[in-house]
């Protein structure tokens, strides 16, 4: 078994349609897999169910519909100080399957090492009806109507996550837990025409003891949201959206002083969790998986998020750098931007503007090519190297072997996946983790990735 860290996220739903040994051969066989990020609770399709995007050639080729919630038998013992005990996916293909339970001693039996893996989405539209007492923990949005997203400062929510916490690292055979930081900030779900999220009596409550006038930092949010949403309807001020956005931040500095809140808020919850898992065991490990959003694409966020404030509560990272289809996601990404804060700008501007104060220039094609060309391998290398540099802790970058796109996009072929393994592994990465879902990914592009760890001689 190879010493080099080699990750794969999956969910049970593969186990379920293939068989647990079946994927577990196909793993080890094809990509050297020696560590199972495993979705044992989600809502998301993207990262607990069937492909979103085009099925593979391997699994059941129809959609699963995924209602989600666990996918492995909650203990009661764990769960007394919350109300929400009964979570398990009432979806029927899980029934008689416990995704911890069932895969667990057969990966380790095979030198596997288990960890399971849970991804905060940042999507407004994962809604979980399904399951009652979840509305308790939603948060609300700047206009004060319910969001469809839970607030990281309601107590229940993090006495639930507490309880899981709990009944995973003490009934199963786990290696760590692994964390996937997908959250923007209310001024970021603003500037994307998207609910917010920071604004529950919760938070209002921190604001107060803070100082903040909570009045006027929400009269500004929705000062900037009637703002852009002129923008986007296509109306062109004399000072232009972007002087008028600033004028509104000048005219109401409470917007980032509650965005710094928010922004605490999180990384408290993020500490929290990592000296949860420790005091269950030192050894247990506690890996961050950081969003493309946040580490390439925006340049607030790039901004909010300082990697180097992880270090203290991470062993390890696990970097979204999908190369392949990025060049389709910043397009996409720079397009909305357009529309609003940057509606200035001509499409090209924006995007060039972009792919400039980023530091994408040298991995990115022209906007008219952008989706099609990806970003070039290169891009791994140097975003990988980038985070080791500033964290200190071993980064296991992300190589996208099947993540889909929901239009134009380059194709993922073998060939780049093995050039995006290599350059993870010139920029100093002490492994990877191939993404996003085994349930995406081709198996030849799974055999590409087991190529390029052979040519460097780590498995």
């Amino acid at each position: 078994m190879s010493k080099t860290f080699v990750g794969i996220q999956i969910g049970a739903i593969s186990f379920i349609d293939e068989g647990v040994e079946e994927v577990l051969d196909i793993l080890q066989e094809k990509a050297g897999v020696n560590a199972l990020m495993i979705s044992a609770l989600s809502w998301s399709i993207g990262n607990a169910g069937r492909a979103a995007f085009g099925f593979p050639d391997h699994g059941a080729r129809e959609p699963d519909n995924l209602r989600g919630g666990a996918f492995f038998e909650p203990d009661p013992r764990y769960y007394s100080k919350t109300f929400m005990k009964q979570f398990a996916a009432p979806d029927e293909l899980y029934i008689g399957f416990d995704t911890l339970a069932d895969v667990i001693p057969a990966a380790r039996q095979r030198g596997i090492n288990v960890y399971t893996y849970y991804c905060e989405t940042s999507s407004s539209a994962i809604r979980s009806i399904w399951q009652p007492g979840f509305q308790h923990f939603l948060d609300r949005d700047h206009r004060g109507r319910m969001a469809s997203r839970p607030s990281l400062l309601n107590l229940d929510y993090k006495t639930f996550w507490h309880s899981v916490f709990a009944d995973w690292l003490n009934n199963h055979d786990l290696r760590g837990i692994m964390w996937g930081i997908e959250r923007q900030s209310p001024l970021m779900d603003i500037f994307r025409g998207d609910t917010s999220t920071g604004f529950d009596e919760f938070y209002v409550a921190e604001a107060r003891a803070r100082g903040i006038d909570a009045e006027r930092a929400i009269a500004g949010y929705c000062t900037i949201e009637d703002l852009l949403q002129r923008a986007r309807g296509g109306d062109k001020p004399k000072d232009g959206a972007f002087v008028l956005l600033l004028r509104q931040l000048l005219r109401y500095p409470e917007v980032l002083l509650w965005e710094k809140m928010w922004l605490e808020s999180h990384h408290a919850f993020y500490r929290e969790l990592y000296g949860l898992v420790k005091f269950f065991d030192p050894s247990f490990e506690f890996g961050i998986g950081i969003w493309q959003v946040i580490n390439t694409y925006n340049p607030y966020l790039r901004a909010q998020y300082d990697q180097a404030e992880y270090a203290p509560y991470a062993d390890w990272f696990k970097p979204v750098l999908y190369h392949t289809p990025a060049g389709a996601r910043f397009a996409d990404f720079a397009a909305s931007w357009h529309a609003g804060v940057l509606a200035d700008a001509s499409p090209d501007g924006a995007y060039d503007a972009l792919a400039t104060v980023l530091g994408l220039g040298d991995f990115v094609a022209p906007r008219a090519e952008g989706a099609m060309a990806g970003f070039r391998p290169a891009y791994v290398r140097e975003w990988t190297a980038r985070l080791i540099e500033e964290t200190g802790k071993p980064v296991y970058p992300g190589i996208g072997v099947g993540v889909g796109h929901h239009g134009e996009s380059k194709e993922i072929t073998p060939q780049e996946i093995r050039e995006g393994v290599h350059a993870g592994f010139d920029g100093g990465a002490s492994g990877l983790m191939i993404s996003r879902n085994y349930s995406e990914a081709e198996l030849r592009n799974l055999e590409a990735v087991g190529d390029a760890l052979r040519a460097r001689g780590l498995i």
